[in-house]
């Protein structure tokens, strides 16, 4: 393998493992329950969002 290959290789899975880890740190720092379209809404929650999914009638 030449010198370049090696070079580029390394590189890459340094971007590629860089921006799993950030995007790690990134989650903790702000899970998914705490920001986005509904955040804290009480009608966003487990619960609520279920027993809308069993209510709604199937198209079967």
């Amino acid at each position: 393998m030449s010198t370049t290959a090696i070079i580029m290789m390394v590189l890459f899975i340094v971007i590629i493992w860089g921006g799993l880890v950030y995007s790690t740190l990134a989650l903790r720092r702000s899970p998914d329950e705490k920001v986005g379209l509904f955040g804290a809404s009480p009608y966003a929650t487990d619960t609520v969002l279920i027993e809308q999914e069993f209510e709604r009638p199937s198209n079967v």
